[in-house]
């Protein structure tokens, strides 16, 4: 809650975030803005997860194609770094922003903008080394974009809508997913195309949630001086003071790194555990993205709109983590191909109920809303993005656990995997202020 609306003889009446936006910007949360937004979303993930998913591992081959394995691995985990570290930080940087441009607004447009610079930059790139420092900057830049975009959920989005909206948020990141590399296949690997394309398609969809959002001055005396202990804060919330908000990032942590154990290792499962070659398992990583995307799609969708209806949160994200549960029982026994995609299928449901549902949560136990929502976002978004580091490190030990000989034990994998996606749904359980 922030301020209270009083009039003469009134009766003071807590008026919500959304509402105090509603009052000093004039510009209503509607069916138009939802879309625009949207769509916002869907531009920055194709800008930034094109040339992550796609186009740098081309670029860092064609620079150095011996070594291409190594050197991708360097790559990626410099601008893994970068991205744990710029996502809060900017985000409290722009809960402080004093320009007469608005507080997010500058941060999406700035930080994309140069985000796709660096990224142009890298297909120029002749050395890894600075394929590393245009990746590093492309990282710092659009999670600046990122952490500023995802706060205006909890600042202007009503509690009612958060579901649904929500629910679309949750299904941008594999609509880029899809988008980008579908647009590769159109331009081909080779030559600028493949870096520029991506980018004007993202600018294309962002530019018109930027250029008509509106955002009121803030000053100083409001959102605060900006300190070096503000910054250094900037990366933590104490989770033993806002149990709330502590609970919803373990859990989340949890089911995302029994996620990635299962992205992560899916093609030597299916190269080691199943017998395909790196030649013929290509046909079946296709799919098993598809399988993935269209239930993340279906979930998404109809479980923020179903959170809505119901008024409840905290029940869905449970029964998300618990679908991670099955998803990882029924891969570690799969003797077959169908096994395999039937996990996948059950994952892709989980994934989208989750994220469909989990910013609405987080948005109504953020410590302040009113003021530190980038900072909040931007906390919890690293309970997706450490996992991404965690998972390889953790996953060999995992793998051998009841080995024999050399062959990895994915089976134990998969269960480990199993086992924290049920730890992830104990701890949402424990969340008191969301039903």
């Amino acid at each position: 809650m922030s301020e209270a609306a009083t009039a003469p003889g009134a009766v003071r009446i807590a008026e919500t975030v959304p509402e105090r936006n509603l009052r000093v910007t004039g510009q209503r949360v509607g069916a138009w803005f939802v879309i625009k937004y949207i769509a916002a979303l869907t531009g920055l993930w194709v800008a930034l997860i094109t040339p992550a998913s796609v186009t740098l591992a081309l670029r860092v081959g064609q620079i150095d194609p011996t070594g291409k394995a190594a050197s991708l691995a360097l790559v990626a985990s410099v601008g893994a770094a970068c991205a744990l570290f710029a996502n809060p930080l900017f985000g409290a940087l722009s809960d402080r922003s004093t320009s007469r441009f608005g507080q997010r607004k500058p941060f999406i447009l700035a930080g994309f903008t140069i985000g796709v610079l660096a990224v142009l930059g890298i297909g120029l790139a002749p050395t890894v080394a600075m394929v590393a420092a245009g990746w590093a900057v492309a990282q710092i830049a659009f999670n600046a974009s990122v952490a500023a975009l995802i706060a205006i959920l909890p600042e202007r989005v009503p509690e009612g809508l958060r579901g649904r909206v929500s629910g679309f948020m949750g299904m941008t990141g594999q609509v880029g997913v899809v988008a980008g590399t579908f647009l590769i296949q159109i331009v081909g690997t080779t030559g600028a195309a493949m870096f520029i394309v991506p980018a004007v398609l993202g600018g294309a969809l962002l530019l018109p949630f930027v250029l008509t959002l509106r955002e009121a001055q803030r000053t100083r005396e409001e959102v605060g001086r900006i300190t070096a202990a503000s910054l250094i804060g900037s990366l933590w919330i104490n989770p033993f003071r806002h149990r709330d908000f502590g609970f919803a990032w373990i859990g989340r942590f949890l089911v995302w790194t029994s996620l990635y154990l299962l992205t992560t290792y899916k093609t030597y499962f299916l190269i080691d555990h199943l017998g395909y070659t790196t030649a013929s398992v290509a046909p079946i990583l296709t799919l098993a993205m598809f399988v993935l995307a269209v239930g993340v799609a279906v979930s998404s969708i109809s479980g923020g709109w179903l959170s809505d209806r119901l008024g409840r949160r905290k029940v869905f994200v449970v029964l998300a983590s618990l679908l991670f549960v099955a998803a990882m029982l029924v891969v570690a026994f799969s003797a077959t191909v169908e096994g395999f995609l039937i996990g996948i299928a059950l994952a892709g449901l989980g994934n989208g109920l989750y994220m469909g549902v989990d910013y609405a949560l987080v948005a109504q136990v953020l410590p302040d809303s009113t003021s530190e929502a980038g900072k909040g976002m931007g906390v919890f978004n690293l309970s997706s993005t450490i996992p991404q580091t965690i998972a390889p490190m953790i996953a060999p030990a995992l793998l051998a656990i009841g080995a024999t000989g050399a062959a990895a034990n994915y089976t134990s994998l998969y269960l480990s995997a199993a086992v924290l996606a049920m730890l992830g749904a104990l701890f949402v359980t424990f969340i008191r202020r969301v039903r």
